[in-house]
């Protein structure tokens, strides 16, 4: 059988088997000279399936969520010999069905219900400086500031490190770039603002967004943002430039209130 007809296959019925897990398969660059791959997420564990060509080999992986990209730290869970010159598609429908059962059976469930408990617990402790770092995804050259800013201050300075240099590429990259890679950012920037303490959400809100002037890209960033936080950014960008007027001081009460109420309390002594 045909090496991409059988892969095609077995990652079909897995793509299916994982959707009612809620994972959805990613749109990845699925082939190359040594390799073909697929790819699979939900919001804290990735599946990966990879066929090496060299050595006929069918691996299922699995490994955490960094945020909105797997961690890389990928642990083979099941394996299978696949030879197109020799096997066909009952093998590869036998490779389908392992691999599901993998996915479905106690230990990789009981792997996925742990982590998904840690990500609930971790919920709301995520800081400015793991943002940071989530940034370096899509501005490279954060490395090197997030080193300095570290190396420089005994804690790192999130408010104003996402102001002087995260701001500049961010308003750059949204104004060059389409609906694609935009995407793909908000979808980073939910997953960091779900986590995020409130300094990770003031910055994504009053800071990222509020910079953005053009409706159409703020649309495009909040595509993938749940209606819950849509609702938070959006009012915060009714905010924006606006003076929030401190509460008005209780007014004092008359001389003569004061002074029959003080006669009161001194007759009640």
């Amino acid at each position: 059988m045909e090496i991409q007809s059988a892969f095609d296959l077995v990652a079909d019925k897995v793509e299916k088997a994982l959707a009612e897990q809620d994972y959805k398969r990613q749109n990845v660059d699925s082939q190359n000279d040594k390799e073909i791959t697929a790819l699979y997420t939900s919001e804290d564990t990735a599946y990966n399936i990879v066929y090496y060509k060299a050595k006929m080999r069918m691996v299922l992986r699995q490994c955490e969520m960094s945020g909105a990209e797997p961690d890389n730290n990928w642990k083979s869970v099941a394996t299978w010999l696949f030879d197109p010159e020799v096997d066909t598609e009952k093998e590869a429908d036998n490779i389908a069905s392992d691999f599901i059962e993998t996915i479905q059976g106690p230990k990789q469930q009981a792997i996925t219900q742990t982590r998904k408990k840690k990500k609930k617990d971790n919920d709301g402790n995520v800081d400015s400086l793991f943002l940071a770092n989530r940034m370096v995804n899509y501005f490279p050259e954060l490395k090197e500031d997030i080193a300095y800013e570290k190396l420089h201050y005994a804690n790192f300075r999130g408010i104003t490190f996402a102001k002087e240099k995260i701001l500049p590429l961010f308003k750059q990259y949204v104004a060059n770039e389409g609906a694609n890679n935009l995407g793909k950012l908000s979808k980073s920037l939910n997953d960091i603002y779900n986590m995020g303490d409130l300094d990770v959400k003031g910055i994504i809100s009053y800071i990222l967004f509020n910079s953005i002037e053009d409706e159409k890209k703020r649309e495009m960033l909040l595509e993938n943002f749940t209606e819950a936080n849509k609702k938070v950014i959006v009012a915060a960008f009714s905010l924006r430039g606006k003076k929030i007027k401190p509460e008005k001081p209780k007014k004092k009460r008359s001389g003569m209130f004061m002074e029959a109420l003080e006669a009161k309390q001194q007759a009640g002594k």
